[in-house]
């Protein structure tokens, strides 16, 4: 029981930071519609997080996926969040520099 706990627990944290990271994607978008224009280093600098979340993300749903795998023995699928409309704003306010 003790080790399903665990399990359980585990899960849970990575399911957090899967969500968290999900945040900080809305929080991106948000910023990128509420702002017509954005000086090119605060582009510069939400395309940098971006880019390091969308790692962080991958790698994170990689291994969430892995560990329902194993220890779940179940066919458990897991909600991803949706960059292309985050990459389309992003392009968008990249050509508006241009």
């Amino acid at each position: 029981m003790a080790s399903e706990d665990k399990i359980k627990e585990y899960r849970n944290s990575l399911e957090e930071e899967k969500l968290m990271i999900e945040t900080h994607f809305v929080n991106i978008e948000r910023i990128l519609r509420d702002n017509a224009k954005l000086e090119q280093d605060k582009l510069v600098a939400l395309m940098n997080n971006y880019n390091t979340l969308n790692i962080q993300y991958d790698q994170l749903c990689n291994d969430l996926i892995k560990f329902i795998q194993i220890f779940e023995d179940d066919e458990k699928e897991i909600r991803l969040y949706k960059t292309d409309e985050l990459i389309e704003l992003l392009q968008a306010k990249i050509n508006q520099l241009g």
